[in-house]
């Protein structure tokens, strides 16, 4: 039986007719039906399948078509109805071959899509070969599938098995294109296979998926490198059964639902549910204060409860860098004990824990418990609400009226006026809280109430001079507090409970020393650092410091910088990326590019969405990107060619944390510029000007726009952390030498 797409003559596929016979009548073809891949799965009976929502439950993390097309390498738009119809059906094939795996929930979920007397193919069993014996084992078997044999990420495996086996703490900086995931991956799994058990931590939930949906897989599949493994990422990242019952009776899209219980079957990961509307997403998200516990009829399959379970039972676990700092404030709650510590991207690892440990208030923290309880018939407790609120509202109107437009410190006058000012909203919360007690209800929404109390009082009158007390004011206002010393934290919460951990990043030296990361991280100075550059090569990629421009805070710096861009895409018309660290400059270049094509965050959207569109763009085009394109972005090829970095990336001094670590140094005596500011303007250019390179065959030109760069003191520390020699460029002949010389 082979399968037949029906396709609206004046739009887009609604569904898959299964027949013997022939297409519509409709439907006639000009030429031969196409052949068509044997379908490996047969129904019993003929019927109709809306492909549209099976893709949509399949993969749930592609949000159309055109994105599912790219994923699986076909063209699913195609002009040509006939092409279509093919390219659909091996969509289709493909989707039945990934439900194999699925556990058997999900599938029973799929299975309602299904005409009638229809079933899904039956699960395959798992064939894996016998683990490697060893590294160089495992090592020859990697070759022999197809992967490069790399010096540098064998010595990397070689470095990590060490530690591991000796118990030690090393740092490991590898460029772009070693093969690290799989360098720290394989000994790993080879040295649990011996006993223990082992934490992953990545930076993002991006990173965290690649290694599960992907790498380890992999490794399973091909290496036999099989480890009872689990991922947890944060809460509010699961999706809540009972929120998705409620939702189910109000007037919701069955289109829309069942594609999330499908979900909810498999692994109810919301950053999986592309497809959804936003606020269905903050609609179905596990929060804590409306969390029943163990009263929740669905308790026994709650989402979030069963990734806590399977993370402490699991001898491997895959977390983000802020899982596991929430891992540490709790002593170990979260994850259980572990032997062995992997964190990739460390360099981010500091910020990633002060986050963590630390405490963020804004005024939309408190309404939704107050809105919680509003939906029940409080009786008495309503008058007391009402009084809440009032008092939220006031105090906050307080803050908005003291804290400038920014971000800065929060001074200790501030802090006692805003302390202040809290006194009613703590009492009415008190209040509030000793209403609850006495009924006895409602145990999470009243632990919650506690707790935002308890941080109110702390953010503004801290235990010790250990914290950073701050402000932030943008579209609305925030308070928060930041431990000022991870060392001490790391030194008795950490370090001392592990067997050996690796701290693993491109980039996590300054004059090639790790001094400065391991310093905030508590570890000594002599800790074991090793370091591989990448194996690309940058024969054909070039380094321009650009001494004829207005150095940034030059009024005429904006449009000169934007007079130069044009020039560059007369020259070289080819795709770039502008890195900048202030919205402001952004704006301003901006502005003078209205004759280019160009997309710019925080105008033409965010960065996932204008990577998607960078992407889908012809050359010539520019794409203007602020904090976050400086790290995680990957355009290899004709995707990137030319990559500018507007400002040298130095930390502004009025950031809190910033300065309360600049007026310590200051006060051993020590040089704030050099010890702090430098160094981490230092790892934020390595980590951008990485942008670039992505691949063996990339090519490209990278432009620092700085003209500090070529006269100031500090220029030393940053020429030593550039992957080739720079040019100095006084003038525009002389940049379109350079750009030539790539772009012939």
């Amino acid at each position: 039986m082979e399968f037949i797409v029906f396709v609206e003559s004046a739009g887009s596929p609604v569904g898959i007719v299964f027949s013997k016979g022939i297409p519509k009548e409709r439907l006639k073809p000009e030429e031969p039906w196409p052949a068509l891949p044997r379908a490996t799965w047969e129904p019993k009976e003929p019927g109709i399948l809306s492909l549209s929502l099976l893709f949509r439950a399949v993969w749930p993390d592609v949000p159309d078509l055109q994105a599912l097309g790219k994923k699986l390498g076909l063209t699913l738009e195609d002009a040509d109805p006939w092409k279509r119809v093919e390219a659909l059906g091996k969509a289709l094939l493909m989707a039945l071959e990934e439900v194999r795996s699925w556990p058997m929930a999900a599938r029973k979920e799929l299975s309602r899509l299904l005409p009638e007397g229809w079933t899904l193919p039956h699960p395959l069993p798992p064939s894996r070969p016998t683990p490697p014996a060893d590294l160089d084992e495992a090592f020859n078997r990697l070759w022999k599938k197809g992967f490069s044999q790399r010096k540098t990420q064998r010595e990397y495996a070689a470095k990590v098995a060490e530690a591991l086996e000796r118990g030690e703490i090393v740092l490991l900086e590898a460029g772009p294109g070693t093969g690290k995931t799989f360098g720290y991956l394989i000994p790993l799994a080879l040295s649990l296979q011996k006993g223990g058990r082992a934490v992953v931590a990545t930076r993002t939930r991006t990173l965290q998926d690649q290694l599960w949906k992907k790498d380890l897989p992999w490794l399973e599949e091909n290496l036999g490198l099989r480890v009872e493994r689990a991922l947890l990422k944060g809460r509010e990242n699961y999706l809540c059964l009972r929120r998705l019952m409620e939702l189910e009776q109000r007037l919701v899209p069955e289109e829309m639902l069942l594609p999330l219980r499908v979900l909810a079957a498999r692994n109810a990961d919301l950053d999986e549910a592309a497809f959804a509307d936003p606020w269905l997403i903050e609609e179905l998200r596990d929060r804590p204060w409306r969390c029943q516990g163990q009263r929740c009829r669905f308790w026994g399959g709650c989402p979030s409860r069963r990734a806590r379970d399977a993370a402490r039972a699991a001898k491997l676990v895959i977390v983000n860098h802020a899982v596991l700092g929430v891992d540490l404030a709790t002593e170990n709650a979260l994850l259980g004990e572990y032997d062995y510590l992997v964190v990739d991207e460390a360099h981010a690892l500091p910020q990633a824990l002060r986050e963590a440990l630390g405490i963020e208030l804004s005024p939309k923290d408190l309404p939704p418990l107050l809105a919680e309880l509003h939906q029940m018939d409080q009786g008495e407790e309503t008058k007391i609400l009402e009084e809440v609120n009032v008092r939220h509202r006031e105090f906050w109107d307080a803050v908005r009226s003291l804290c400038p437009f920014g971000r800065g410190r929060l001074k200790p006058e501030a802090a006692s006026f805003l302390l202040k000012n809290a006194g009613p909203l703590c009492a009415a919360l008190e209040s509030l809280i000793l209403a609850l007690k006495k009924k006895e209800t409602e145990p999470e929404i009243l632990a919650g109430l506690m707790a935002y109390k308890d941080e109110l009082e702390r953010v503004l009158s801290p235990e010790s001079g250990e914290w950073v007390q701050w402000f932030s004011r943008d579209e609305d206002v925030a308070l928060g507090l930041t431990p000022l010393d991870l060392a001490d934290v790391l030194n008795q919460k950490l370090w001392p409970k592990v067997k050996a951990a690796i701290l693993t990043s491109a980039t996590l030296s300054v004059a090639r020393s790790p001094r400065f990361l391991s310093t905030k991280l508590g570890l000594p100075e002599d800790a074991p650092f090793f370091s591989w550059p990448s194996p690309f090569s940058y024969e054909q990629v070039r380094i321009a410091i650009l001494a004829g421009l207005p150095e940034p805070d030059h009024e005429d710096y904006p449009q000169a910088l934007a007079s130069l861009l044009k020039r560059v895409v007369e020259v070289a018309p080819v795709k770039i990326l502008v890195l900048f660290t202030a919205k402001r400059t952004l704006a301003s270049v901006r502005s003078f590019l209205a004759d280019v094509p160009h997309l710019a965050q925080g105008f033409d959207g965010e960065r996932d969405q204008l990577l998607q569109r960078f992407k889908a763009m012809s050359p010539p085009a520019i794409l203007l990107g602020l904090e976050s394109f400086w790290e995680g972005v990957d355009l290899p090829g004709k995707e990137l060619e030319i990559l500018v970095v507007a400002r040298l990336p130095f930390p502004h001094p009025a950031e809190p944390v910033l300065e309360a670590e600049a007026e310590r140094l200051r006060a051993q005596g020590l040089n704030e510029f050099r010890e702090l500011s430098l160094p981490l303007a230092v790892l934020k250019l390595r980590q951008g000007l990485g942008r670039l390179v992505r691949t063996p065959t990339d090519r490209g030109v990278i432009l620092i726009a700085d003209s500090r760069l070529a006269s100031r003191p500090y220029r030393p520390a940053f020429l030593s952390s550039l992957p080739v020699a720079p040019k100095i460029i006084h003038s525009p002949e002389e940049l379109e030498v350079v750009l030539r010389e790539v772009f012939r």
